[in-house]
């Protein structure tokens, strides 16, 4: 016989046989009870993981739908659209966390189920060892009462054995289960993440020209003069606006206005660096925000953008204003400063 082994002697008979593993202890009834008690502690933990996750999971699908209900009953409200998207994102990120802790049970059953394996195995060994032990006792003596009292107890193993199997197999059909809830959820978080990412950004746009929405697009421009403040990096703002725009929508209609505009932020958008931000301020009003870029370099390229626009039509020009961020500054005093640098340019424009 492999492995450990012992003899043990039948008290009745006085006939010997043999059980293996005896550091695992096969026969012991208490390590036995203590494997299944072990097992439906660990049964009731995943079930209440599972209860969790099943909560939070409608938390999110709750606060998706009072997002989306938000969304609907507010119309295109670029506002409503904001805060809904970032509730989306909320309940993405929500998702994901319920994903991975659903692969967490769905690994944890496995262990479990495997466990249980392993102790069914034990039951099997144990009663195999019974019936081998009879059988000798069965050739060593005629006291029917004490081998039936082992044939009983084997056959008592069995049963367990292979309630011990239905119960890992329940275990692995239950971890499955899990796993592919895991992966349902996690699509699902990821197809919220993007969507909630497209609404937000369709509600930072401005639909017309393409630029950042006003509110949004200041509140970021508002972030990159205090990273540069912190930082103590230079950050130009430019005031931009868009020459002759009530000429054109008077003389060639609004479509004409509406695709100069259009224009005029798309040469800006191709001449300028992908991180730098331009924000419809107002109808033919935009702010550029440079980081890390002084007046003077920010200056060279507006007179670039302004030299392509005018040579696209002879009557398309852009005049602007510029500000370097000072220590002190909020977007308030850039912005002033800008204007007021882009009437002084007007000015002295018209006085030549």
């Amino acid at each position: 016989m492999s492995g450990n082994v012992t003899e043990v002697t039948c008290p009745t008979c006085g006939g010997s046989g043999f059980l293996a593993d005896p550091p695992e202890k096969v026969s012991d009834e208490g390590t036995l009870r203590d494997h299944d008690q072990t097992g439906s502690d660990q049964d009731q933990t995943w079930s209440d993981h599972d209860q969790t996750a099943s909560e939070r999971d409608q938390l999110s699908a709750d606060e998706d739908q009072h997002a989306s209900d938000d969304d609907f009953a507010h119309g295109s409200d670029s506002v409503v659209h904001e805060r809904t998207a970032l509730a989306r994102e909320r309940s993405s990120r929500d998702r994901g966390q319920v994903s991975r802790l659903r692969d967490e049970v769905s690994g944890q059953r496995v262990e479990t189920a495997e466990d249980r394996d392993r102790s069914a195995e034990l039951r099997d060994r144990g009663a195999e060892d019974r019936d081998r032990l009879s059988r000798r006792h069965d050739e060593q003596s005629e006291e029917e009462g004490s081998r039936e009292d082992i044939l009983l107890l084997a056959e008592r193993d069995r049963a367990r054995a292979a309630a011990d199997r239905v119960k890992a197999a329940e275990d692995r059909a239950r971890a499955a289960t899990d796993r592919r809830a895991a992966t349902d959820q996690r699509a699902e978080a990821q197809r919220a993440a993007a969507e909630a990412k497209h609404t937000l950004e369709l509600a930072a746009t401005d639909e017309l020209t393409g630029a950042r929405a006003r509110k949004i697009g200041l509140d970021e421009v508002a972030r990159e003069i205090e990273r540069a403040r912190r930082t103590g990096s230079k950050l130009t703002l430019a005031f931009l606006d868009v020459d002759r725009l009530k000429e054109v929508n008077d003389t060639e209609g609004h479509p004409a206005g509406d695709a100069l505009l259009h224009l005029v932020v798309e040469t800006v958008k191709t001449h300028i660096r992908p991180y730098d931000i331009i924000v419809r301020y107002g109808g033919d009003e935009f702010l550029c925000a440079m980081p890390n870029l002084s007046k003077v370099g920010a200056k060279r390229r507006l007179n670039k953008i302004t030299a392509l626009l005018a040579a696209a039509n002879d009557g398309h020009s852009i005049s602007f204003g510029l500000a370097e961020c000072e220590p002190d500054d909020g977007i308030q005093e850039v912005i002033s400063r800008a204007d007021g640098d882009l009437l002084q340019t007007r000015r002295a424009r018209e006085e030549s």
